[in-house]
């Protein structure tokens, strides 16, 4: 069976060479009861998930995207805004517009965010491919449907996953060397909701080194979707996530150290991102090295978009780096946010160059607290019950009263903080909170500089909707 196709359209008149490279996947796996996509003039296959419509393409050149929909449009957003992007209304089920550059886009209509958007995935021509022959390779076809796929990873392995392959299922390696998770296929987590109430992650890597995961699909993912937990030298490239359940984090970076995140694109009902150092090992193996580049976020219903915590115990969680992301939506929860719910001492951490469109509550939020996933944590359903802070944060306690200073020592700090260049684009401005413990458990050395608001710069705590609360030596400017 044919899977790809590639379509080379020479546009004399500009001297421009076009190249677009399409898949066909198993048959019933796509839809097009919400949209029709063409680009170049090539039908794309449309996926449908309970919270958004996908469509999947490389391209080298321009590309030009044709939409036709179910809805009656009167207007589209084009998401991240620095883009550019402008749609020409063709008719009032139809639009178009061009794509000048590789993109992860959201196509949004009428202002509903949720009425079945549609993301355009539009990625960069595949370079080089495994070689199929290598026994060290598990190659999934594309055009076929795999179920029930359990992979437990080897040495030196590569699972490829080509475009138009769906393969429902997880992958798995422990204490692992030169792992690779590559292609332009789909992992498909409907399955797991439908079995038993089978809640796996798609990918999850404990005490592995040099592991490389990029380009693929993460279409309905039930929990945690990758988890990289102890792990040293790590890359996560250009994937695409798309979901809509409950703790459903896109990535949980774990006691991990030396990691790049690079272009990806996450929707998730919970945390994009979480960056944690909980697990079974000793203080002294910190969460450190971490670099988040070139993402767009989308955080709907829970968590946050940006996330460090909330389950801190390292001794250390340091060199943390948030750089060049687009944050399109945040529904309830925090753009940007420091967790500590446990007793690491957190330092070292750049949000730099970041755009945020629509944040419907809090900009910054940093905090140190009593937490129910903190280590010193009660469960008990009627604690919980009686104790549960009813405010800005999740799972968060009110402290037994006589029970501070017991408490306390489970607490760790919060220092060294930067946000540089920050930029809300869109909607109201989002207070921001900065909250330490207590007087010695506290919140230190934060510096804002270049926060602005719709092309405003704001320069005092009032004007960016700030409150402290043991926090000392914060500085706008």
């Amino acid at each position: 069976m044919k899977t790809s196709f590639i379509i080379c359209l020479f546009l004399f008149s500009v001297n421009v060479f076009s190249q677009v490279t399409i898949w066909k996947d198993p048959e019933g796996f796509a839809s097009d009861k919400y949209y029709q996509v063409k680009v170049n003039g090539t039908p794309v296959q449309v996926f449908d998930t309970p919270i958004a419509s996908y469509a999947v393409f490389d391209f080298q050149g321009e590309a030009h995207v044709e939409v036709n929909t179910l809805f009656d449009v009167r207007w589209v957003d084009v998401r991240p805004l620095r883009t550019g992007i402008k749609p020409e209304y063709t008719s009032d089920n139809s639009f178009s517009f061009e794509i000048k550059n590789p993109e992860n886009l959201s196509v949004e209509l009428n202002g509903r965010i949720r009425q079945q958007p549609l993301f355009i995935f539009a990625g960069k021509s595949e370079l080089e491919k495994p070689m199929k022959s290598d026994s060290n390779v598990i190659w999934f076809e594309g055009g076929k449907l795999y179920k029930n796929v359990l992979l437990n990873l080897k040495d030196n392995q590569t699972v490829y996953i080509e475009g138009g392959a769906v393969v429902q299922g997880y992958i798995l390696a422990q204490g692992k060397k030169n792992i690779k998770i590559c292609g332009r296929g789909i992992l498909d987590g409907t399955f797991n909701s439908k079995t038993d109430g089978n809640r796996n992650r798609f990918i999850s890597l404990k005490d592995c080194e040099n592991v490389s995961i990029s380009d693929i699909v993460l279409h309905n993912g039930t929990t945690w979707q990758i988890g990289l937990f102890h792990c040293n030298g790590a890359k996560i490239n250009g994937i695409r996530i798309v979901s809509e359940s409950g703790s459903d984090d896109g990535m949980d970076i774990v006691r991990s150290k030396n990691v790049v995140i690079d272009g990806v694109f996450a929707h998730t009902k919970d945390d994009c991102i979480a960056i944690k150092s909980n697990g079974e090992y000793p203080g002294a193996d910190a969460t450190d090295n971490i670099l988040v580049k070139n993402c767009v976020f989308w955080n709907s219903l829970w968590g946050n978009a940006i996330e460090v915590g909330f389950e801190l115990y390292s001794d250390e969680v340091k060199n943390i780096r948030f750089e060049n992301v687009d944050i399109i939506h945040v529904e309830d929860g925090a753009a940007m946010s420091i967790h500590n719910a446990g007793q690491s001492n957190v330092h070292d951490v750049v949000f730099e160059n970041i755009r945020v469109e629509d944040a419907d509550q809090k900009l910054f939020d940093v905090a140190i607290f009593f937490s129910q996933w903190g280590p010193d944590g009660i469960r008990d359903p009627e604690f919980i019950k009686t104790s549960y802070l009813h405010g800005a944060w999740d799972g968060v306690q009110k402290i037994p009263e006589g029970k501070e200073d017991y408490h306390s020592q489970f607490r760790g700090k919060i220092s060294n903080i930067v946000f540089k260049d920050i930029h809300v684009v869109g909607g109201l401005l989002p207070f921001s909170v900065f909250h330490g413990f207590d007087k010695e458990k506290n919140v230190s050395g934060i510096r804002i500089e270049n926060l602005t608001y719709l092309g405003k710069k704001l320069t005092n705590t009032e004007s960016a909707k700030i409150r402290q609360q043991n926090t000392n030596d914060l500085n706008i400017r």
